[in-house]
């Protein structure tokens, strides 16, 4: 397992390429490609009574997250858009070359996902 995070996390560190912040038509998936060629792409999903999300780098399942991050208890998205926005702000930290890439509580507030 940790020889594949390392592979994961030197992929992503290689991944130089920029986040294009054009709303999308729809928040059901959305995906980039860097000049490498390599391709990160998220997808909204349905879960229990709200959204997650789950992010792929060349089409291997990178990230699936079924719950809001850094929140206690099990509290699901309550919009696809709020999903896709977590997502794609977790996307530019991977393309930062952050790893792991965490979001705080902060940056939840201020996407207006969380009020407190």
């Amino acid at each position: 397992m940790k020889l594949k995070l390392t592979a994961s996390a030197l992929l992503i560190a290689a991944f130089t390429g920029c986040v294009n912040n054009t709303p999308p038509k729809d928040y059901s998936q959305w995906d980039t490609t860097d000049n490498t060629g390599l391709k990160l792409r998220l997808e909204t999903v349905q879960v229990d009574s709200g959204w997650g999300y789950a992010i792929f780098a060349d089409e291997k399942k990178l990230i699936m997250q079924k719950q809001i991050p850094v929140v206690e208890g099990n509290h699901v998205f309550e919009s696809q858009e709020d999903a896709y926005n977590c997502a794609h702000l977790v996307i530019k930290k991977l393309l930062s070359g952050e790893m792991p890439p965490s979001v705080t509580r902060q940056e939840l507030k201020d996407l207006n996902i969380i009020k407190q």
